[in-house]
């Protein structure tokens, strides 16, 4: 059972924070964006939406 609908600014939104927290590339496992271990939080909790959403939408690996 999917719990949003591919389109929503819910899913949306959670593609943008994805996007933004990152690991460094250059770190010991630091987001780029808040600074936490990754993956942070705000990445861990992006994924869950990704996953409970309709049509498989999958983030892009960076």
């Amino acid at each position: 059972m999917y719990l949003f609908e591919r389109d929503s600014i819910v899913v949306s939104t959670a593609a943008e924070l994805l996007a933004a927290h990152q690991p460094l590339a250059d770190s010991m496992g630091s987001c780029a964006t808040c600074g936490a271990t990754a993956p942070c939080l705000t990445a861990i909790n992006a994924r869950q939406i990704a996953e409970a959403t309709t049509a498989g939408w999958q983030p892009a690996d960076h």
